[in-house]
């Protein structure tokens, strides 16, 4: 079965949404690589909750990826 979801991607200081079509067994960190995105390098939330890399995504709230900024 598959899933319609939606990214926003907040990375390089931009904000970027895609939707696409996925199979029920892809992953969050399987969604970070589609973007060649590196998982250390952001958080993932959906439903403004942090979302374990390896757990399954879901369909309804958008799945939103924040690139994790740090400085001195």
């Amino acid at each position: 079965m598959s899933l319609k979801i939606t990214v926003a991607l907040h990375v390089d200081g931009g904000v970027r949404r895609e939707s696409f079509v996925v199979e029920e067994s892809t992953t969050y960190e399987d969604v970070l690589e589609c973007f060649n995105i590196n998982p250390e390098t952001v958080v993932v939330l959906q439903g403004g909750v942090p979302q374990p890399l390896d757990d399954y995504v879901s369909s309804g709230d958008e799945i939103v990826v924040l690139e994790i900024v740090s400085g001195g």
